[in-house]
């Protein structure tokens, strides 16, 4: 395996994924451009050397804020979710309401002038209807 990670084909990965996984295993370097680790930097494109030491002491500590912060963010987002979805709903069911309502007005309007045309009905052709 002589290419760079980023150059790397997902056969060639799958073909020399143990040589992968020593290259990567104790990284030294830090790729600029595509953030990919290594611990050869001629295996990147644009190596940085980071020191271990404070990126061990920076993911100690703030692994339980991250923690915390995630799940808080994550029930932030559950909620307006579920909030957005509630609004949609009664907006919808508003509009069906505003329709009923309108339909219903125009069933009075209807059966009214049916029944003055037709003063001596006995009912047989009632506009009437059930509504659910």
């Amino acid at each position: 395996m002589a290419q760079r990670l980023c150059k790397l084909s997902r056969h060639d990965i799958t073909a020399s994924l143990s040589d992968i996984h020593r290259i990567v295993a104790a990284p030294k370097y830090l790729c600029r451009s595509c953030a990919r680790s290594s611990s050869d930097k001629n295996r990147l494109c644009k190596p940085q050397a980071f020191s271990v030491k404070a990126l061990v002491a920076k993911s100690s500590v703030s692994k339980e804020s991250v923690k915390a912060d995630k799940s808080s963010k994550a029930a932030l987002k559950m909620a307006k979710k579920t909030l957005k979805a509630q609004k949609k709903y009664h907006k919808k069911l508003e509009k069906v309401l505003k329709k009923q309502r309108k339909l219903a007005k125009k069933q009075q309007a209807l059966q009214l002038k049916f029944s003055k045309l037709n003063p001596s009905s006995n009912g047989e052709y009632s506009l009437t209807s059930q509504y659910h």
